[in-house]
């Protein structure tokens, strides 16, 4: 794979008329591990766009299936689909590159052993703060009809939708604020926290803008507090909060517990 890597920056080089530059041809190719990671980050986010959220679902593979569900029930398949595809891209698939990617570094240093109870306070202040704010944002109308993004019509239905839904977020925080941002960071340093919160901020898209806006501030903030506790782990816990509060007062404010 090295000696692949090296033909292909050499005839880029080339194509840019810089092959008889033998410094830039060794700067690209120390750099290498880099250029694959971000690469690799750039065909996932193209790939999640196109093939792995809810409306590719319904637009390609439901009909391809047949099935005889009512939209309702459509739409929690779709939900299914989706954190299907965040597992196999954000999780499955930088595992398997990271195999291509042999370091000696051990789980704690990619983000994968467990925190010290001394690094939990942040996170649990910025549950409390997330949790108050989220009191006054969900009564938007806005946010109480985007959220949940799934409208159960009973509790078994609700928590079926949530295990699947927050599911989800095990794959989000792996792929932004595991194994990929340790290794660049040990290659860059702090610039990684910002190189992972641009693609992390581009998922956002298709959100309420005030929640796009805030994935950028948040994508730093959760970076640094991995990188520090050296967990993902607390994130993973963090996100599935916010996420679970997000939707529970979508229904209230939305008048659905009172239909159930």
């Amino acid at each position: 794979m090295k000696q692949k890597m090296e033909s292909i920056i050499s005839l880029l080089l080339r194509s840019l008329g810089l092959s008889k530059d033998s410094r830039a041809l060794e700067h690209l190719i120390k750099q290498k591990e880099s250029i694959i990671i971000l690469l690799f980050i750039t065909l996932i986010m193209l790939l999640l766009e196109y093939f792995g959220w809810q409306r590719p679902f319904l637009r390609l593979v439901a009909p391809k299936l047949s099935l005889s569900f009512d939209t309702h029930t459509r739409l929690l398949y779709a939900q299914g689909y989706t954190t299907f595809s965040f597992w196999l891209l954000f999780i499955i698939s930088p595992s398997l590159l990271l195999c291509f990617l042999p370091s000696k570094e051990n789980q704690q240093e990619l983000g994968l052993g467990l925190p010290k109870k001394a690094d939990l306070g942040p996170y649990l202040f910025i549950a409390i703060g997330m949790f108050i704010a989220l009191i006054f944002v969900c009564s938007s109308s806005d946010f109480y009809r985007f959220y949940p993004l799934f409208r159960p019509h009973g509790l078994q239905e609700w928590l079926i939708f949530e295990a699947i839904y927050l599911a989800q977020f095990v794959a989000v925080e792996f792929f932004f604020r595991g194994p990929l941002l340790f290794r660049l960071n040990q290659l860059h340093g702090p610039i990684s926290l910002f190189i992972m919160t641009l693609p992390y901020a581009l998922i956002h898209i298709h959100k309420p803008f005030p929640e796009a806006l805030g994935s950028i501030i948040a994508g730093v903030i959760l970076g640094l507090l991995s990188l520090k506790s050296k967990s993902l782990w607390p994130g993973v816990l963090l996100h599935m909060f916010i996420a679970l509060s997000a939707d529970s007062l979508g229904l209230f404010y939305g008048g659905d517990f009172t239909r159930w």
